[in-house]
């Protein structure tokens, strides 16, 4: 079991400090569309911090969407083609396809045509990434954040029909929870899953909101189903407040609560 947390650049120092495994950082660090130089700071960050950044998510941005009438493959193959090109030297295993922007539907595009071409670009995307030993995992995302593809179900049918190895499907106690998609049904597939993330728990004391989430039973059921993969810690929410202090305790407080399960 491996555990990361999520951030840009500036949480690198302080992600390795804390005692995690790995950096899970966005797409965005990598300045894509930019002189390579541009994203000299990322990799000097990495390098300092003795961590490979073993996930990618935000996969696509919104300005180039993989669903709808704008649909442009060649951009899309330049984009993932980049991608690969500078992840070189990262020990990069997993991209998430959350990417909410790129992947929603326009009103009145039929939704059987999206999920054609949502299924056409994660073979388009498991041809540049997976000869480089990256594995694209699908993410459910919040119905308050994209108008498709809500459940963990529905991320491993898509999974399933483009039949790729390096095609997964993600799930996030987050968006699950947000959506009501139920915890109890997890263990059921938890050894399919490629890749998971959770939110920031509440540390009594230290973090404290009032939005709980299950983490003890996401947990539960990761376990039982035999995960067995990487397990990164994403701040939806803005639920940390000190980003210094508050990294380690949450690590240890997870760690403790898998070990304990």
């Amino acid at each position: 079991m491996k555990w990361g947390c999520c951030g840009d650049g500036d949480r690198v120092q302080a992600i390795a400090q804390a005692g995690y495994d790995y950096v899970e950082s966005p797409v965005r660090a990598l300045c894509i569309g930019e002189p390579e130089v541009s994203a000299k700071p990322f990799y000097d960050a990495v390098k300092e911090s003795g961590l490979s950044v073993e996930g990618f998510n935000v996969f696509v941005s919104s300005d180039l969407p993989v669903v709808g009438p704008n649909v442009d493959q060649k951009a899309l193959r330049r984009h993932v083609d980049a991608i690969v090109a500078r992840v070189a030297g990262l020990d990069t295993s997993i991209m998430v396809l959350g990417s909410g922007g790129a992947r929603a539907i326009p009103d009145g595009w039929d939704p059987n045509k999206a999920r054609t071409q949502f299924k056409d670009f994660c073979s388009l995307a498991a041809d540049a990434l997976g000869p480089a030993g990256i594995t694209i995992t699908i993410e459910p995302l919040a119905s308050t954040a994209c108008n498709y593809i809500h459940t963990v179900a529905e991320a491993l049918d898509i999974a399933h029909e483009v039949d790729r190895p390096e095609v997964g499907a993600l799930a996030d106690l987050y968006h699950m929870q947000m959506n009501d998609d139920p915890i109890s049904e997890l263990g059921k597939v938890a050894g399919e899953l490629k890749h998971v993330h959770l939110p920031v728990p509440n540390l009594p004391g230290l973090i404290e909101h009032e939005q709980l989430f299950d983490h003890s039973g996401y947990l539960s059921a990761l376990k039982a189903g035999g995960y067995t993969g990487r397990i990164s810690v994403e701040d939806n929410g803005k639920r940390f407040v000190d980003f210094d202090t508050e990294a380690k305790p949450v690590l240890e407080y997870l760690q403790e609560t898998w070990a304990s399960l």
